[in-house]
């Protein structure tokens, strides 16, 4: 790889703000789970159109990438993939937005008491994905290079799926100023468990006629989807990696044996059927900061049968890190 002119990088990606914009296309998936057949559960889905943007190319030569195993499940941390100006806008608007919810990790967690984070309402929260800011466009960005690139169809999860006691978003928002040891331990969940079985119908796209996979695969097998968290950090500006409140991942038999730490504009993606939880504060509830994610819960959906997108992803960042 040629060597990279600093200046001359930023000003191309200053540009490629603009001049680049994604394309985020709605649709409609359909329920197979009853147990979700309630008023507040939404079955709208949104396609990130698959495009060979420049942008995203770019901060991947530059950016820092560092992939970890947990399980034989895969783990994708990066920094340094935003502009200094992206970071200041998305603080900004996170530190000015109400969060008025409570929002549990899972339907489990909620029933053993957890101490909730914070959420944007519905509206607020619609308007954010909707309308996002640069950085967050940078993420679609990125998204619709990677479907252009593994020749699939990548989309965000139903909208809101919803049984009688909680709903789970396809797109959470979540602001945590403290974080006690016991929240993080009954925090510990999955995003989704394909092998017990999916609650929607993921299509088989390279079907003769449309068909749905079986609710129930193994995540990420050849010929199969790819169901993956895509999560980014942003925080205030006195937060410090050492005020804990990053992500803990573990083992099914509950022994943590990855940490990331919560840093500014860190990108995670990970397969969310691996035990995640946000770890606990290593600082006074009393100490004023606060740290806030935006998760992304997505399905990668192959476009022909031979394909093995979670092996073909690997190779595919393994282009711009040689070394990962």
């Amino acid at each position: 790889m040629s060597q990279i002119n600093p200046r001359k990088h930023l000003n191309i990606l200053k540009t490629l703000q603009a001049a680049e914009l994604p394309e985020v296309k709605k649709d409609v998936a359909v329920l197979t789970n009853p147990r979700f057949q309630t008023p507040k559960t939404s079955m709208v889905i949104f396609h990130f159109q698959p495009h060979r943007f420049q942008s995203p190319a770019l901060r991947l030569e530059t950016c820092t990438l560092k992939r970890e195993r947990v399980e034989q499940k895969d783990v994708y941390i990066i920094d340094d993939f935003f502009l200094a100006d992206e970071s200041r806008e998305l603080r900004e608007i996170t530190a000015q937005a109400a969060f008025s919810r409570s929002i549990y990790a899972d339907h489990e967690s909620n029933e053993k008491g957890e101490h909730p984070s914070r959420s944007m309402d519905n509206k607020e929260r619609w308007q954010f994905f909707a309308n996002p800011p640069q950085a967050i466009k940078e993420v679609y960005k990125w998204l619709s290079l990677i479907a252009q690139e593994l020749n699939a169809d990548i989309t965000t999860l139903p909208w809101d799926l919803c049984d009688a006691n909680i709903c789970a978003p396809a797109f959470a928002t979540n602001r945590i100023e403290y974080r006690s040891p016991q929240s993080s331990t009954l925090g510990r969940h999955k995003d989704y468990n394909t092998e017990k079985g999916v609650a929607f119908g993921i299509p088989i796209l390279y079907a003769d006629v449309p068909t749905f996979y079986p609710s129930q695969f193994i995540n990420g097998e050849a010929q199969k989807p790819w169901l993956v968290t895509l999560m980014v950090y942003t925080t205030a500006e006195n937060f410090k990696p050492e005020f804990g409140m990053g992500t803990a991942f573990f083992k099914d038999n509950g022994e943590i044996v990855l940490q990331s730490e919560c840093r500014d504009m860190r990108m995670v993606l990970f397969e969310g059927d691996i035990i995640h939880s946000i770890e606990e504060s290593k600082i006074s509830p009393d100490f004023k900061t606060w740290r806030a994610s935006y998760v992304y819960k997505l399905c990668i959906n192959p476009r022909e049968a031979h394909q093995d997108l979670k092996s073909e992803f690997y190779q595919l960042m393994k282009q711009y890190k040689e070394q990962l």
